[in-house]
């Protein structure tokens, strides 16, 4: 027992305690045990009824308290949130819109985009509108709105879709109008192919700048690559006129090996950072495929695949050759 809990409970000073009629077989303390020097236990329980009741009756003046619905959290994106979203989504499709403009068909394009940034001003208005209807009580008005609202959304989507679409068939004509293009340069100039004796390693450093400036300047790989083979290595012959000025032709063929490239090397890249995987790990050599045949392989083979064991294999599981 507590010190505290003991001098609470001991007699008073001249009282021996010896009184027949309480000999301390029944005890009823009057104080609050978590709070001994407080109030007593009966007290602390009214006065906590008490701070109950008033915390949960209504303030004066405010008799409606009750009847007010309690406020719930907003779970909508603010709207200065979903405006930055939306700045940056257009962003991005002006950025591809720039980087597209030269290539072939690259207009379609800047279409596309006009048509999405349409639509989203279209569905930034309706939203107000079906607002405007759900606080005048319109529901029906209000459901025939979201209807638009949601169709609208659908187009926009398929929008960006084909947009996406479209960019990578174009980025695919022009990779392979560039290989055709280089491969052209390499075979008329002598000094720009890698794989000939008169290559000159400073003359394609400095052709390779010029391209990339001419690059940052909105021309596209293959015209840049085009001017500046021509601006470092000046063309004497018809073979290298044509390679520096003629813009190749390309098939559907040509494209679909350029994506199928491309989707290759995007696998490749994603297997490779892709962690390896773990399951099989601790494993016999010989429950992968490789290794000694164990008795219950053996048993479960069928004639045919008992006949295709070799020799070796054979002697291990005999146990002539450890």
């Amino acid at each position: 027992m507590n010190l505290k809990h003991f001098l609470l409970l001991a007699p008073e000073p001249g009282d021996t305690g010896g009184s027949a009629d309480d000999r301390g077989d029944s005890l009823t303390p009057d104080m609050n045990p978590e709070d001994p020097d407080g109030k007593p236990a009966e007290a602390a329980a009214e006065a906590a009824a008490e701070a109950l009741k008033k915390e949960l009756e209504p303030e004066d003046g405010d008799e409606d308290a009750e009847d007010k619905p309690k406020s719930k959290k907003d779970s909508r994106i603010p709207e200065s949130r979903h405006k930055a979203i939306l700045e940056k989504e257009r962003e991005k499709r002006a950025d591809l819109e720039r980087q597209l403009a030269q290539y072939q068909s690259g207009g379609q394009i800047a279409d596309v985009n006009a048509q999405i940034t349409a639509a989203e001003n279209d569905i930034a208005e309706l939203d107000k509108e079906y607002n405007a209807l759900l606080t005048d009580g319109e529901v029906d008005k209000a459901a025939a709105l979201m209807q638009r609202i949601r169709a609208t959304e659908r187009q926009m989507s398929e929008a960006k879709s084909d947009m996406k679409i479209h960019a990578a068939e174009i980025r695919a004509t022009e990779r392979a109008r560039y290989s055709t293009a280089l491969e052209r340069v390499e075979m008329a100039f002598p000094t720009l192919n890698p794989d000939h004796d008169d290559y000159d390693e400073e003359a394609m450093s400095e052709v390779a700048d010029l391209k990339s400036a001419y690059e940052m300047k909105g021309l596209t790989p293959t015209a840049a690559l085009q001017k500046a083979v021509k601006m470092i290595v000046e063309p004497r012959t018809t073979r290298q006129e044509m390679a520096t000025t003629t813009k190749p032709n390309v098939t559907e063929k040509d494209i679909a090996a350029e994506r199928k490239t491309e989707a290759v090397k995007k696998t490749a890249e994603a297997v490779s950072k892709t962690p390896a995987a773990l399951t099989k790990v601790g494993k016999d050599g010989d429950k992968m495929g490789g290794g000694r045949f164990d008795a219950d392989q053996v048993m479960s083979m069928s004639q045919k695949e008992f006949a295709t064991l070799n020799d070796a294999d054979l002697a291990r599981m005999r146990g002539d050759v450890m």
